[in-house]
């Protein structure tokens, strides 16, 4: 069969690609980032980027070799390809030859309903392990829905999310799952989860991120509808029966502990959806109903949030009238290093389950990230799930494959790496 086949190359020629790591969106804000942060990592791994245009790539690099005062013998090859190919052959077989060539595929190049789609694609079946940025539950759906099978039988993780939306979250939710388990064995169940999300006021987006906003919120919604939410999709196919209910707040709320209110923001859904995907591969609950709901915590100034509102009113009001897009960042642009390094996230977490011999438990974490999360550390997450892929890859074991999150693709293995690689300390423990 087609599939047969796919399998036998992805698993004889893996350790043989030329590359270990390629990195798509190089030209992007946080495709920038993301390249920083390998060169200044200088990690033994043999990687490349890709780019539609070889000079601005080049133009890139050379920019990002001068500030970090690296030789330009360093920097990693231009590989190029285009990730809207026409339909002519040619064009879509320079991107699978690129695909094909990789160990694992790293992107930030978004709208990625846009931009992904052939990319997901071509690794999923070429059997190239794939992380993206992507904040977008629609594009993750379809990669699921179109992809999860292709994707196991050659044994590629695909895994959406590998930045801001939504590693801190997803991987908060498994190891306070983790924790308890090891502390009152197996059969440990977590029932709900919640988590508190603290930033700093007026966070700024980069034009990419706007440029995905507006195409979400001004797309034609419907199209076809599948039998159930591919969330939910196990491998065999059907249908978890660890069912997630999102019990997020849609209004501010007054949360004693934090002496705050807090309430719905752009991205809660997001991590709602992604932890929803992991439950339903994990079964935090053993079967049972497991909640989860996330809030952010609003900072205290009027001034602030009249300016927030206004802003976010700027970004609704560009979906119907185009020329107000002049305002925004363009694609590419973003905050300044300043703001970035000066930037932070606060991410509290509050579980609570039952240990085998029915006595109930809390947990209690706090994940810090001592700059700008949104893109700073979002293209050092993306890079590091790169590097993360490679080594389990490399190391072989345990066989994870499918259209995947990080906490079902990468574990808290993901977790202590960021710990090692990032300005970033997590601390969980029982609550009494």
């Amino acid at each position: 069969t087609p599939n047969r086949t796919k399998v036998v190359r992805a698993a004889s020629t893996m350790a043989d690609r030329k590359y270990d790591i390629v990195l798509f969106g190089v030209t992007g804000f946080t495709g920038k980032l993301a390249c920083e942060h390998l060169l200044s990592k200088g990690y033994p791994v043999r990687w490349a980027v890709c780019a539609r245009t070889e000079a601005k790539a080049r133009s890139v690099l050379t920019s990002i070799a001068s500030r970090l005062g690296v030789p330009d013998d360093v920097l990693p090859p231009i590989l190029v390809a285009d990730l809207q190919p026409s339909n002519a052959d040619p064009e879509h077989a320079r991107l699978r030859g690129v695909v094909r060539d990789a160990a694992v595929v790293i992107t930030a190049a978004g709208p990625f309903e846009k931009y992904g789609g052939h990319l997901v694609r071509m690794c999923a079946e070429e059997g190239t392990h794939y992380a993206d940025t992507t904040g977008e539950s629609d594009f993750f759906r379809r990669c699921i829905d179109l992809h999860d099978a292709t994707a196991r039988a050659t044994g590629a993780r695909i895994v959406s999310h590998c930045g801001n939306d939504c590693v801190p979250w997803d991987l908060a939710v498994l190891a306070a799952a983790e924790l308890a388990r090891d502390r009152f064995g197996p059969g440990t169940t977590l029932s709900a989860a919640s988590t508190f999300t603290e930033l700093p006021p007026g966070v700024g987006a980069s034009g990419g991120t706007l440029a995905t906003a507006i195409y979400q919120l001004g797309k034609k919604r419907g199209g076809s509808r599948t039998a159930f939410d591919p969330l939910l999709r196990l491998p065999d196919g059907s249908k978890s029966k660890e069912a997630t209910k999102v019990r997020s707040p849609k209004s501010d709320v007054y949360y004693e502990e934090f002496k705050a209110y807090g309430g719905p923001w752009i991205m809660q859904p997001v991590m709602g959806n992604c932890v929803r995907r992991s439950n339903a591969l994990l079964g935090y609950n053993a079967g049972e109903e497991f909640a989860y709901s996330e809030a952010q915590l609003r900072h205290p100034s009027f001034i602030r949030w009249i300016a927030d509102s206004s802003y976010n009113a700027l970004i609704g009001a560009a979906i119907y009238v185009p020329p107000l897009r002049a305002l925004l960042p363009a694609p590419g642009e973003g905050p300044t290093r300043e703001e970035m390094q000066a930037g932070y996230l606060k991410l509290h977490l509050r579980a609570e389950g039952k240990a085998p011999d029915g006595k109930k438990f809390k947990v209690k974490g706090l994940m810090t990230f001592d700059e700008d999360t949104g893109y700073l550390c979002t293209g050092r997450m993306l890079a590091e799930s790169g590097v993360e892929l490679l080594e389990a890859a490399k190391a072989g074991g345990e066989k994870k494959a499918g259209v995947l999150t990080p906490a079902t693709a990468m574990g808290t293995s993901l977790l202590r790496r960021m710990e090692r690689e990032l300005p970033m300390k997590w601390e969980v423990e029982i609550a009494d």
